[in-house]
């Protein structure tokens, strides 16, 4: 038996500028919007803390 990794990427909108961008699940550092600087995930040791609207998920095995 393979084991699937539990990692994904997921498109977000920026809540202040409405910037779309791909973010990774697993951030170890913080990610912020490319054109207002406006934190988008938070790491939280292993699964980051999405702070904006998500709008699509890349990868993710059900």
């Amino acid at each position: 038996m393979v084991k699937r990794t539990q990692t994904y990427f997921v498109r977000v909108r920026c809540p202040s500028c409405g910037n779309e961008q791909v973010i990774y699940s697993h951030a170890s550092r913080v990610v912020k919007c490319l054109i207002c600087d406006e934190p988008l995930a938070e790491p939280r040791g292993g699964k980051a803390k999405i702070l904006a609207p998500i709008m699509a998920i890349y990868g993710k095995e059900e």
